[in-house]
């Protein structure tokens, strides 16, 4: 299975889901026809690349991935991406942080 096909079942799956569904729920659906990897994130990464090029509306949560279906869904999976921006900035301060201090002549 190449990975067009792939993305497709995703979008069918996450579509036929009754309410959310969990990245470890996809893959089995997928019949493991895929490797997801220890994290499974490889069902991620095509779920986020199936978002940002705009060819689907796939929301998510910490329940799992839904298909938008109204304007409210839309402002709760746009609500929790914008929810985890700060502890994303958090951490790349850290990293910034601990590289410079760990290597104050290779500073980023």
């Amino acid at each position: 299975m190449d990975k067009s096909e792939i993305k497709e079942k995703i979008i069918k799956i996450i579509e036929n889901a009754d309410g959310n569904i969990k990245t470890d729920e996809i893959y089995e659906l997928l019949e493991k026809n895929v490797d997801p990897g220890r994290t499974q994130e490889t069902i991620r990464t095509y779920v986020r690349e199936l978002v940002n090029d705009g060819s689907v509306l796939i929301g998510s949560s910490q329940k799992g991935y839904f298909k938008i279906k109204s304007r409210k869904e839309a402002k709760q999976a746009i609500e929790y991406l914008q929810n985890r921006i700060p502890k994303l900035e958090e951490r790349i301060n850290e990293l910034r942080k601990s590289w410079n201090s760990q290597n104050p002549n290779d500073k980023i």
